[in-house]
């Protein structure tokens, strides 16, 4: 089975966002129920796959019965199903014991009396002891089948393991999803906290100028309009916070919402623009190699490679070798005895070269014919998953740096804001402007600031879909 990573949370290098991002990869990791649902049928294949090897355990076997002009019926398989003597009663019983090399050994003995022994003897009395090998020449369709059997439940094994690698990458980008959303709701909530107490100060300001007759009382009315907009705007940051909260909650696999720390504005634009730059070389083959759902499929086209060998079986010969050494002993006195009244010898042996084939071709003929339609279907389907995951890893890769050039662009216009604000600011205490002018200054910064964290979260999303995308290589590091 192809090594595959179970646990693919690695939160060493942690980076910007800081820790609180890899303790929720870490509890998401150990109780999300979409994982723990996944991790239970990862335990369920394995287990068949051991409960396969009971092919290989033991077995006993017995019986008693008796006979009358018996004949002698080819086919029965070392003679355990039927009487071995006429007119005579029988008891026998062994232990047949399967190696995995590719054998079968049988030790088992036989009691015998017979009901009308041949002259001079009044009653006759026989026990056999054996050790019986069989040995498959060309081969044994039972061992075969095993192992075809044992294939076909390790590559299950191996996709579901792989179906678990698939459900834990899409835990991961939903909480790292969920996290950067969370974070640019919160790192809003502030600048609109920061732009209400901006008006709330203008507001103060034009009101004391206002009492000394500096201004008109109008532009009072108007910063006290964008005082209360601004507070309004505030409540609905917050209300979008804690949906982001409820979503982040959802995406742990938990029922209620789940917060972390404050993250500013600041933070969130030093995480987007610490983000290292991917290589594009080459990344698709190893992406295919990491991606969950990719092996996955691989896995399943193992499966029916496995069971169409299986089918194949059945149409095969099989070619069996077995030798046996017995030790008989008879009495004439009593059941103990260990005479030799009817041979001259207690000891024999006998070689037996057996030869079968199947005659039924239908059955066997159309499983095998729909496992090779089966094969068509995933090679078919294998493709289709590589050029979807092309697709996502060259979108991906768009999204980023589509998102830097806007994020540089953006951060310009925060830096040009804010010194247009300080220069309106200064205008307006010398009396040389309006609360109007200030106003829009301040809107204009508080609107730049909200695209500036719309444009960094958007940039660590398009990140993260990449990394997902890509299989998150162990060197990529976590947001």
């Amino acid at each position: 089975m192809k090594k595959s990573t179970l646990f693919i949370f690695c939160v060493s290098a942690l980076v910007c966002l800081g820790n609180p991002l890899g303790e929720l990869l870490r509890q998401a990791s150990e109780t999300h129920p979409a994982l723990v649902a996944e991790r239970a049928v990862v335990e369920q294949t394995l287990r068949r796959h051991e409960e396969l090897a009971e092919y290989l355990d033991p077995s006993l076997y017995g019986a008693v019965g008796g006979a009358t002009r018996i004949r002698d019926v080819p086919g029965a398989p070392l003679g355990y199903d039927t009487v071995d003597s006429a007119n005579a009663l029988e008891a026998q019983g062994g232990i047949r014991i399967p190696v995995e090399a590719g054998a079968v050994v049988s030790v088992g003995g036989v009691f015998r009396r017979w009901f009308e022994p041949d002259a001079p003897y009044d009653s006759l009395y026989q026990h056999c002891l054996g050790v019986n090998l069989q040995v498959p020449l060309w081969q044994d369709r039972g061992f075969a089948l095993y192992g075809h059997r044992r294939a076909a439940a390790l590559a299950s094994c191996s996709g579901a393991i792989h179906r678990l690698q698939q459900v834990e990458q899409q835990v991961r980008r939903q909480v790292e999803a969920a996290y950067i959303r969370f974070c640019a709701a919160e790192a809003d909530c502030l600048v609109w906290g920061d732009a209400t107490e901006r008006f709330r100060r203008l507001y103060q300001e034009a009101s004391q100028l206002a009492s000394l007759k500096a201004i008109p009382e109008y532009q009072v009315q108007t910063a006290l309009r964008e005082l209360q907009g601004g507070l309004a705007d505030g409540e609905a940051a917050r209300q979008a916070r804690e949906n982001a909260a409820l979503a982040l909650g959802q995406a742990l696999g938990l029922r209620e919402s789940r917060e972390v720390k404050t993250c500013t504005s600041e933070e969130l634009l030093q995480a987007a623009l610490s983000l290292p730059v991917q290589e594009e070389s080459g990344e698709i083959p190893a992406a295919l190699e990491r991606r969950g759902s990719y092996l996955a499929i691989q896995d399943d086209q193992r499966v029916a490679e496995a069971e169409a060998a299986l089918e194949e079986e059945y149409r095969k010969d099989q070619v069996t070798l077995q030798a046996g050494v017995t030790w008989q002993g008879d009495s004439s006195g009593g059941p103990m005895g260990s005479y030799r009244e009817v041979t001259d010898h207690h000891w024999g042996g006998e070689v037996l070269l057996v030869w079968s084939r199947p005659l039924d071709y239908t059955g066997p003929e159309a499983a095998v014919a729909r496992m090779v339609a089966r094969r068509q279907e995933l090679s078919a389907r294998l493709e289709v998953q590589a050029v979807e995951i092309a697709g996502e890893i060259r979108g991906a890769q768009l999204r980023v740096s589509g998102a830097r050039r806007r994020l540089s662009l953006v951060c310009e216009g925060v830096q040009a804001a804010r010194k247009t604000l300080e220069a309106e600011q200064e205008r307006f205490r010398l009396g040389e402007s309006t609360s109007a002018i200030v106003l829009d200054a301040q809107k204009e910064l508080n609107n730049i600031l909200l695209r500036q964290n719309a444009t960094a979260a958007e940039l660590l999303l398009a990140y993260a879909e990449l990394q997902y995308a890509l299989g998150y290589p162990r060197e990529a590091p976590l947001l």
